[in-house]
């Protein structure tokens, strides 16, 4: 016959295990995806290289890829070991010729990030250059947006 603290002691680890699967099945984790669209205006977008860093909230970089348009349609250049944290560089560039390049807005990117909290992270993104077929530095602008549900 078992000694009665023995019991107790088994029924104790069973209230712990149990208290944990609840507490894990109560966090909140969900998966956001942002798009990244350059601006070159009138010109034609040969390549560009950003920083993409999440500010605040509780969330890490789990996945990139590319954008819309065929010349950026392949997940741009980025250190595969950045993405485990809160900041990635991109980079990407096209050697096609300037009528078959985007111009205008295009999305050239799309990154996804777990959250594992039910707070809102934000980021900020910089561009840091883009350029066109000749390697001309283009005035572009950019801009990050969280991409929603249809």
């Amino acid at each position: 016959m078992r000694p009665v603290w023995c019991s107790a002691l088994l029924v104790a680890m069973l209230f712990a295990f149990c208290g944990q699967l609840f507490a894990q099945s109560t966090n909140t984790i969900r998966f956001q995806a942002v798009e990244i669209f350059v601006d070159s205006k009138a010109a034609a977008l040969a390549a560009y290289q950003l920083d993409f860093t999440i500010t605040s909230g509780n969330a890490k970089i789990v996945g990139i890829e590319g954008g819309e348009h065929p010349a950026f349609a392949e997940a741009p250049f980025y250190d595969p070991k950045a993405i485990q944290h809160e900041r990635v560089v991109l980079a990407a560039f096209s050697t096609l010729a300037a009528d078959k390049l985007p111009k205008g807005k295009t999305r050239v990117a799309t990154i996804h990030l777990q959250i594992s909290d039910a707070s809102e992270p934000k980021f900020e993104t910089k561009l840091q250059t883009a350029a066109g077929t000749t390697g001309e530095k283009l005035s572009a602008e950019i801009t990050a947006t969280e991409k929603r549900a249809k």
